[in-house]
């Protein structure tokens, strides 16, 4: 029989309006990821090779729990044979990342070598730095601890800013370029081996697949042997004959993957991917998102031809290649070609074209000025003062005429919001703000290059153009805006409620900045402050369906769901074609079990949206609640289809498999669910729920432990641990957790 347990979906994709030129900061997570010393195999007790068959099993550790001069706070992530443990360093009083092995046989161990004899030759900013090796009370390494994100969370969220990723990739090439100038060979490069820290510097993690040229893998893989993740392999990878070229390849599969969001090439099972990485081509990033740069494109194609020659040289060259793209100096990949820089932005923004046209007009103008006075000043010297006055007086004509074009820009950005989420514009305007200084040293454009470098995914340096364009003009509520909303994706907290407030006490009709305001209250569940601005940007600007949507999402979480109704209905009327407006009473429809209506809602998000893979995943949970199996697993699939990365997709999957006695593939779901999303507390529940319902009694006490660590409030974990331990006869351990749950379920 089965017991008694919840199963959860993460049906509520809401989705919250920021008005902030930025995106959201992702919640920082480690990835199962490490560096080691080198450490000599002499020096491992003799215990640990026994047998090459023979698996070791080690202790379990838990959180408060000593090891060695460790203290664990808690668990990061687990992988194949190992744990990874945040843990406090006693004696240096510093937090680190602490792996140990749970299990492993003498190949593991040797691999666990491997990798310290790699990270040891290793000493670069972007590679991560280890601490410690050791084998007591069992083999453990050391490494710094990052508070961040990976690549694959950003690429998950879709939120990677092209020049963003340019600067990212510029000094992960770099890194890999160090690590090959020491013979040592990554080959496991993809998203999730690349952690950023919460100031934006990347680091390569997790070489426990490197080759170090000259060792011996003898044991450790046969020939032909495949070593890596498939879908970021190279060709020769998947023959099982990795070279420097297959890391290459390896950074165009990630390029490709943060740029369109899917990978190189998709299929539903493993054979079906290697005869593609074999035999097809992929299909050219355009053809995905035609907003991609044609350059970073074929920068991007060159790095995954399936011929070795066609690719970039070394890491050294394709740096390089790297940063000549970021300079706009000519590359090996493309040459360059003006009218495609113009095409792009031609067909978008027919409107403001002619403020472009104007530009370039008088630029062409102040040029041909400037020669003729050149030409006239070498014919005759005797006129040389006469010649440069007229050069001025060329010069301060076109400054005049670009102060008139920057003025118009400046109130166009500032006025309609729309272009202020422009990529285009901002990378037009972000390669010609540069001449336009030269014309006029005095004019302060700060504005327009904090818009342009924040849209770029820079927010270090918007923050600092718009703390200029502060200084210079103290009662500028935007750039107080602005900035705010660049201060609280960095979750300075205080800094954006600073600047907010600023904006308001400049502007009190600001209705932006009340809304920005009560998306920061809510995100601090400062709820009754968030509804008071929430109410503030209505009563200021009655038609802002984002304010409306926002406070229905608040009256949602709060219980007041007529409330929450009646808003997501005020959105809908403002904008008859907002799809997340639909998806989100949807999803509160499906709350309130008006299951038609719900399905109305969703199936509208859907219709005006056809690649909302949010309206998806709810649709496929409502699905399930109707009993419609089938439908329901489409829609998931579908999620998963368009968003590769969405940890809720695979989880409700996963719940809708363990429903249909589809155990295996449950089980799969939900340990792809945990992969992508190590914080994902309903995964670990669920998963530990299937594997007691298998009766694999301990493998679903860790699980459940992992959901309490994860989210100590729920009481789900607490009955499943009743029922294992009850199930083990341990009933001292079964009857406290029966207490708790109860407890917590009040």
């Amino acid at each position: 029989m089965d017991p008694q347990f919840n199963f959860f979906d993460s049906d509520n994709f809401d989705e919250q309006v920021d008005s902030s030129q930025s995106q959201k900061a992702r919640k920082g997570k480690m990835n199962d990821s490490f560096a080691i010393y080198s450490i000599p195999e002499k020096k491992i007790p003799a215990r640990f090779f026994e047998d090459e068959q023979q698996q070791q099993n080690y202790q379990i550790i838990q959180e408060g729990q000593p090891f060695g001069r460790y203290m664990i706070q808690g668990e990061l992530g687990r992988g194949g044979m190992g744990v990874v443990y945040k843990a406090t360093d006693t004696q240096l009083k510093r937090t680190v990342a602490l792996k140990v092995i749970l299990k492993g046989n003498q190949n593991d161990i040797k691999r666990f070598i491997r990798e310290s004899s790699a990270m040891a030759q290793l000493e670069h900013n972007n590679i991560v730095k280890l601490h410690e090796f050791g084998v007591t009370p069992q083999p453990f390494f050391t490494m710094e601890y990052i508070e961040g994100f990976t690549l694959a969370d950003l690429i998950k969220e879709k939120k990677i800013k092209p020049l963003f990723l340019l600067d990212l990739m510029i000094k992960v090439c770099d890194a890999l370029a160090h690590a090959h100038k020491h013979k040592i060979l990554h080959r496991d490069i993809k998203p999730s081996n690349i952690m950023i820290t919460n100031q934006g510097e990347p680091k390569v993690m997790d070489f426990g697949l490197a080759k170090i040229s000259g060792a011996s893998e003898k044991n450790l893989s046969k020939t032909g042997d495949v070593l890596g993740t498939i879908l970021y392999m190279a060709p020769e990878q998947i023959n099982g004959k990795a070279t420097e070229r297959s890391d290459i390849y390896s950074i165009g599969a990630t390029m490709y993957e943060s740029l369109t969001y899917r990978n190189v090439f998709q299929g539903d099972s493993y054979h079906n991917i290697f005869f593609q990485i074999l035999q097809n081509d992929p299909i050219p990033l355009r053809q995905l998102n035609p907003n991609i740069s044609p350059y970073i494109e074929a920068v991007c194609l060159k790095c995954i031809a399936k011929k070795q020659e066609k690719r970039y040289q070394s890491f050294k060259q394709l740096t390089r290649e790297l940063k000549n793209l970021k300079s706009h100096k000519p590359i090996i990949a493309k040459t360059y070609s003006t009218i495609d820089v113009f095409k792009s932005f031609i067909g978008k923004h027919k409107i403001i074209f002619s403020l472009v046209t104007f530009f370039v007009v008088a630029l062409s103008i102040v040029s041909f000025s400037l020669f003729i006075a050149w030409e006239q000043a070498n014919k005759n010297r005797n006129l040389a003062t006469q010649a440069t006055l007229e050069m001025e007086k060329e010069k301060n004509k076109t400054s005049n005429a670009l102060k008139k074009v920057m003025k118009a820009v400046n109130y166009s950005v500032r006025k309609y919001q729309v272009l202020q989420k422009d990529e285009v514009f901002a990378s037009f305007f972000s390669e010609i703000i540069e001449d336009l200084e030269k014309y006029e040293k005095n004019q302060d454009w700060s504005f327009i290059k904090g818009f342009i470098a924040g849209q770029s995914g820079d927010s270090q340096s918007s923050i600092k153009y718009y703390s200029l364009q502060i200084k210079n003009n103290p009662n500028n509520d935007l750039a107080y805006n602005n900035r705010g909303s660049l201060y609280k994706n960095l979750k300075q907290y205080e800094k954006a409620l600073a600047d907010y407030n600023k904006a308001i006490a400049i502007d009190p009709d600001n209705f932006v900045a009340y809304k920005n305001r009560g998306i920061l209250y809510q995100d601090l569940k400062q709820y009754e402050k968030a509804l008071a601005d929430y109410n503030k940007a209505i009563d200021i600007d009655p038609n802002n369906f984002e304010a409306y949507n926002n406070r229905g999402l608040l009256y949602k979480h709060l219980k007041q769901y007529e409330k929450a109704l009646a808003d997501y209905n005020k959105t809908i009327v403002i904008d008859p074609n907002n799809s997340f407006a639909y998806n989100n009473r949807g999803a509160l429809y499906k709350d309130l079990k008006q299951y038609e209506k719900a399905l109305a809602d969703h199936n509208k998000a859907i219709a005006l949206e056809p690649n909302n893979f949010k309206a998806y995943n709810n649709r496929g949970a409502l699905y399930k609640d109707l009993k419609q199996y089938e439908k329901a697993l489409a829609d998931y699939n579908k999620t998963i289809a368009i968003d590769p990365n969405n940890s809720k997709a695979y989880n409700n999957r996963g719940a809708l498999y363990k429903y249909l006695k589809q155990h295996e593939k449950a089980l799969a779901d939900y340990n792809k669910t945990i992969a992508i999303d190590p914080n994902n507390g309903f995964a670990y529940n669920n998963r530990g729920a299937l594997y007691l319902y298998l009766k694999k009694y301990q493998k679903a006490i860790v699980d459940f432990n992992k959901t309490i660590s994860i989210s100590s409030n729920m009481w789900q974990p607490h009955h499943g641990l009743y029922l294992c331990y009850k199930a083990l006869n341990q009933n001292k351990k079964a009857a406290y957790h029966k207490q708790q749950a109860e407890k917590l379920k009040k």
